[in-house]
């Protein structure tokens, strides 16, 4: 079978295919016709041919005209297919792909160019048979096609860029939309059906239940209801329907891209052609201008040879005569006079061009400010029309010469208005022409404002004849412009009609934050133009305007916290200063230098000045934010630059600033508007420093600060406010406080710490029920007084029930009733170390005035002291320094520095009665001399910097005091509790020294071959033991008291160690010595038998004799033998307990008893004893 070829064209051009393929393949076939609808609405032709060899219409000519067929609707198609396709919507593609299988199936597939398919057995173009290894093509050339067919080169695949495209949904989603879209319609309508029930409606009776029209339903409301559920239904089966035929095709997707992608190619293609026919006439229209007509050489001789051009016509004019001098000035004058005389009395003159001159014939009319016209007429005629001479500008800047397009089309435009409507057209036309070339002329300077210093800052922008500047373009927020254009000049005012037709003129709309200004008037100069003026103008009153906003609200906050009368916000007329010049100045009392803040024209930034970090940061929220109250924050600016200049003066004293997480503004009051909080070197962690700044100034507070526990998400210890004690720094130093300065700071330190001293001594006052009152701070009245003595208060508290003791009946104050303790600051020196590193004490100075007849002794040392933590005077004035940690109670303090000032006065007196020489009395330590007999004997007791620790000894000098062998034991003792302790210490200096420079003698004697040692029992009780060569033996010598009436005596007992193991090796001579020497006497000892009694006065002859005799027995070696143990004792008796005796006999009466009985002679004794030595 011959495979069919199909020719797209029209119906005259199948006929010429038709014939020409007649000729050609000899085949009478008629073709069949068809109609194509194209994808454009084209309705082409179709011939059909079933069966043709040869060359086809196809190939020639079938796709000329470059349409997509669209639907094939063949002229013999029965219309039962079509309505079968019709009911079988699901079906119609598919039946469509089953009709072309079956025609590939039964003829072969017709090819371009004529081509056959391989495989298949036809008729060639010239009419052999084509078998399976021929193919024939229409150009006459055999082709062999012996090669596999499958192997031959595909056609070049078309390009799909519309299937990647944003614009192709997905059918689901469109199906799940669809279907959304449809629940959410329904419930609508049933809403809106619900609305419908007519509550009002008057409902017919029924009867037997039924109504009386019976079936029909005649309720308006019901049948609305079922209208829009009717219409809900129509219209969402339209929907659906449109999606079923949408998913019919998409089951054929891929067959459909295919042919899309023909169409897709086809436009293409046919857009390639259209753009390079425009291209080509446009490269024609643009070669226009550079077309040179072709030169006539043979004319330009001619010319230039003989002047002449011989082929020009000669019309044969003949030339007026030229006028003379007279003539033409008689000429002048007429035309002068006619126009004096027509404008004087035949024209009516426009209201603006009553201002005109007349001279060499022409009328000059002159309208302020805008232009200059010269006009002339040609005839006497009144009713003859003026002539434009000439023109000029009356503004500046503007040009002085036309340009030659311009000025004829300005003399054919006025004369065309001259001749239809006058003088009064002629104005019309030069006056809005003048008003527009002003605008265009603003129009340039913008754009050369724009390349200049206003780059990126204003933005110009043309609207029909009106020129919009926008200025500060860059700033965030609404925006602000200008509109300068021609208004009609008409005046909407109610009641008033005019009497003449409006001028227009120029005129200024002002947008302010994108809402019209109507409030201002804007005088702009119109006939010295300047657009930068104009802009510096507006910009001016805009920052005027902006800073008295800025100005009313910081009056306003200064009046809500009562600070009008510290407050100063100074703004100039904006009619005496330029735009860049208006500022806003603010000044604070503490301010260095008042705050000025200008908005710059050009960019409309804030600019503050002096520049600081707080004023940047300002500028930047300035900058960021457009809604932001500016009064409220240059009032927080300055506060904020106080506060700075607060901190940098704080660095220098090594102030810490306190981080809290919570803002503490409001502990400080209303209007806070800045608040510092600092930690001062030495201060503890529970006490802080603060400054809070308003507008009415800075106050200072002393802040109490607790550690609140870490939560769990935070581990980190945070730390808030408890209590505030404000500082009372505007009474006490007064214009001081304004001087942020280094010394105003460390004054306010001073405050701060007193105040903190005071608080925390007046609460334990008052816990412990001890009457006090506080003295506020007041200020010097004398200017001489040095910068550092500030006045801090003091604490005023009574003596009797600070310093009563409830278990002493017999106490007595040794003062007056009021004691006055004042608060003097952190000494930098005054550091002790404790657990936790370096603790900070505070001074505290003490006053109170001595009860009559008290510490006289003291009084008399300490009135010329050097000691700067005690002072006296002649009349009983006494001064304490006290140093306790910072922040903490120091009652207890107080108590123990009193206390030991009554204890050096008792110290003072005991010493004084025992005629020792003091050589230093103070607080800190106490100096004398014991001995008078060279060399001399010092004793120094350091006291406890707390007052509460033990006293330390020291002896001089330090290398030959004989007390040295005890000096242990002498600070036991004067560190023992009981009362007479320092008693006991000052007589056992006494009684002692002789006893120890005897055994320091008789210790010098044998120190070259060591034969004696000297062992110290206690303070009063020493041993005595003698070694080989000398006799083995030991001695005891002791101090012991002995009651005696009201007197306590004491003196040395001397004796042989009893329980002496080796008593029986002592030499003969030696035991006969000792029991001559315990049977003797002498000044100031005695013998009693079992050893020797003596005082001070003779316990060193007796030492010395005793030493005597065991030299005089000593034995000479025979023959070494090994040494004994030390000394020849072989069990020493127990040490005594330490001195004073009397605790071991409480029965004893006190020492001042025992001391009085110690007074009487010794004679009066009965037996016969010597000389004792009193303890008092």
């Amino acid at each position: 079978m011959k495979p069919p070829f199909i020719f797209l064209g029209s119906r005259a051009g199948a006929q010429r295919c038709q014939s020409r393929f007649r000729s050609r393949g000899g085949v009478k076939t008629k073709l069949r016709s068809a109609k194509i609808e194209s994808a454009n609405g084209r309705r082409e032709e179709v011939a059909v041919e079933a069966g043709t060899g040869g060359r086809g219409a196809l190939g020639e000519g079938g796709l000329g005209y470059g349409e997509m067929p669209g639907l094939v609707t063949m002229d013999e198609q029965s219309g039962v297919g079509s309505q079968e396709l019709k009911k079988d919507r699901s079906n119609a593609q598919e039946g469509g792909a089953r009709s072309l299988a079956h025609t590939a199936s039964g003829h072969a597939h017709a090819l371009p160019n004529g081509q056959v398919w391989p495989g298949e057995n036809g008729i060639g173009p010239d009419g052999l048979p084509v078998t399976h290894g021929q193919i024939v093509a229409l150009n006459g050339e055999h082709a062999d096609i012996s090669m596999d067919f499958a192997r031959s080169e595909d056609p070049p695949r078309i390009e799909q860029p519309w299937r990647n495209e944003d614009s192709n949904k997905h059918l689901g989603k469109l199906m799940d939309r669809l279907a959304q879209q449809c629940y959410i319609d329904l419930n609508k309508t049933l809403t809106e059906m619900t609305a419908q029930d007519d509550a009002a409606a008057v409902v017919a009776p029924k009867v037997n239940g039924l109504s009386a029209q019976g079936l029909i339903d005649t309720s308006e409301v019901s049948l609305r209801k079922k209208r829009m559920l009717m219409d809900f239904a129509h219209d969402q089966r339209d929907r659906f329907t449109k999606t079923l035929v949408l998913s019919d095709w998409s089951r054929n997707a891929e067959e459909m891209a295919n042919i899309i992608d023909v169409r897709v190619w086809q436009e293409t293609q046919r857009n390639a052609y259209t753009f390079a026919a425009n291209a080509i006439a446009a490269t024609k229209f643009k070669s226009v201008g550079f077309k040179v007509p072709a030169p006539n050489i043979d004319g330009a001789m001619e010319v230039l040879g003989t002047g002449k051009a011989s082929w020009v016509p000669d019309m044969g004019y003949l030339p007026p005569k030229r006028l003379t001098a007279k003539q033409l000035l008689k000429t002048l004058k007429n035309m002068n006079v006619t126009l004096a005389t027509r404008l004087n009395l035949h024209e009516e003159l426009p209201p603006h061009m009553n201002d005109f001159s007349i001279a060499n014939g022409r009328a000059t009319f002159t309208v302020p400010g805008e232009f200059d016209v010269d006009l002339s007429v040609a005839d006497e005629e009144t009713t003859s029309p003026f002539y434009f001479i000439d023109f000029r500008f009356l503004f500046s800047p503007s040009s002085n010469d036309l340009n030659e397009h311009i000025r004829a089309h300005l003399e054919f435009q006025t004369n065309r208005a001259l001749a239809f409507k006058s003088l009064q057209g002629c104005y019309d036309f030069l006056h809005t022409f003048v008003l527009t070339h002003k605008i265009n002329v603003l129009r340039s300077q913008g754009a050369e404002l724009i390349r200049e210093e206003w780059f990126d800052c204003i933005k110009v922008e043309n609207m029909r004849r009106n020129l919009v500047v926008h200025y500060w373009a860059s700033m965030p927020g609404p925006k602000n412009w200008i509109e300068i254009g021609i208004s009609s000049g008409k005046k909407h005012t109610a009641g008033t009609v005019t009497s003449r037709n409006p001028t227009p003129r120029l005129s200024v709309r002002w947008f302010r934050k994108g809402q019209e200004v109507t409030d201002e008037i804007l005088d702009f100069d119109w006939q010295t133009l300047s657009l930068k003026k104009c802009l510096m103008m507006v910009i001016g009153m805009h920052c005027f305007g902006k800073l008295g906003v800025a100005r009313d609200g910081l009056h306003t906050l200064a009046t809500e916290n009562a600070a009008n009368a510290v407050v100063e916000v100074e703004l100039p007329l904006f009619e005496t200063v330029a735009p860049e010049d208006c500022a806003l100045q603010l000044h604070l009392p503490s301010m260095k230098k008042p705050l000025i803040v200008r908005l710059e024209p050009v960019t409309g930034l804030f600019s503050i000045s002096p520049a600081t970090n707080a004023t940047v940061h300002s500028e930047r929220i300035l900058k960021s934010d457009p809604q932001v109250d500016v009064a409220r924050l240059l009032a927080s600016l300055s506060c904020a630059v106080v506060q700075e200049r607060i901190r940098k003066q704080a660095e220098l004293l090594d102030w810490q600033v306190v981080r809290l997480p919570v803002s503490a503004k409001p502990i400080f009051g209303q209007g806070v508007l800045q608040q510092t909080i600092f930690s001062a070197p030495g201060w503890c962690q529970q006490w802080a420093l603060a400054v809070s700044c308003g507008l009415g100034g800075e106050r200072w507070w002393a802040v109490q600060l607790s550690e609140s526990k870490p939560s769990e998400s935070s581990k980190t210890v945070a730390k808030e406010v408890i209590a505030t004690r404000e500082l009372p720094v505007k009474d006490v130093l007064s214009e001081k406080v304004l001087d942020a300065s280094r010394a105003t700071l460390l004054d306010i330190e001073r405050l701060a710490v007193a105040e903190v001293s005071s608080t925390v001594l007046s609460q334990q006052l008052r816990s412990m029920r001890i009457p006090h009152q506080v003295e506020k701070p007041v200020a010097f009245a004398n200017d001489g007084v040095d910068a550092r003595q500030v006045s801090t208060g003091a604490v005023y508290l009574q003596f009797a029930a600070l310093m009563r003791d409830v278990r002493d009946k017999s106490w007595e104050a040794w003062a007056t009733d009021s004691v006055r303790i004042s608060p003097k600051g952190i000494e930098a020196s005054s550091e002790e170390m404790t657990a936790d590193g370096k603790q900070t004490l505070v001074r505290h100075d003490l006053r109170l005035n001595l009860a009559p007849g008290k510490m006289k002794r003291l009084q008399q040392l300490l009135s010329n002291s050097r000691d700067r933590d005690v002072a006296m005077n002649g009349h009983g004035g006494l001064a304490l320094r006290l140093r306790s940690p910072f922040g903490e109670p120091f009652v207890e303090h107080i108590r123990t520095r009193l206390r030991n000032l009554e204890r050096l006065d008792r110290y003072v007196t005991t010493l004084q009665k025992m005629h020792y020489s003091l050589t230093t009395v103070s607080m800190a330590k106490l100096s004398f001399a014991y001995s008078d007999i060279a060399p001399v004997l010092h004793a120094q007791l350091a006291f406890a910097s707390n007052g509460t620790g033990p006293m330390r000894l020291k002896l001089e000098p330090a290398d030959s005091n004989p007390h040295q062998r005890i000096r242990v034991m002498l600070e036991q003792c004067v560190n023992g509790t009981a009362k007479e302790a320092f008693q006991l210490f000052a007589q056992l200096l006494t009684f002692t020294l002789p006893t120890l420079q005897a055994l320091e003698r008789i210790e010098s004697i044998h120190m070259a071959p060591r034969k004696v040692i000297i062992r110290i029992r206690g303070a009063a009780w020493y041993s005595l033991a003698y070694k080989a060569p000398l006799p083995a033996c030991a001695f005891s010598i002791r101090l012991r008291p002995k009651r005696q009436g009201n007197k306590t005596i004491a003196h040395w007992h001397v004796e042989h160690t009893k329980d002496q193991t080796d008593s029986a090796a002592i030499p003969e001579e030696l035991a006969k010595g000792l029991k001559a020497l315990w049977q003797a006497k002498g000044k100031g000892w005695v013998g009693v038998g079992s050893g020797a009694i003596a005082d001070t006065t003779g316990i060193g002859a007796v030492l010395e004799k005793l030493d005597e005799l065991v030299r005089a027995s000593e034995v000479p070696l025979i023959a070494p033998e090994p040494e004994k143990p030390t000394g020849a004792v072989s069990k020493l008796p127990e040490q005594p307990p330490p001195l004073p005796p009397q605790a071991k006999e409480p029965q004893k009466k006190p020492a001042e008893e025992l001391a009085a009985k110690a007074a009487k002679p010794p004679g009066s004794a009965k037996k016969k004893e010597p000389e004792y030595i009193e303890l008092d």
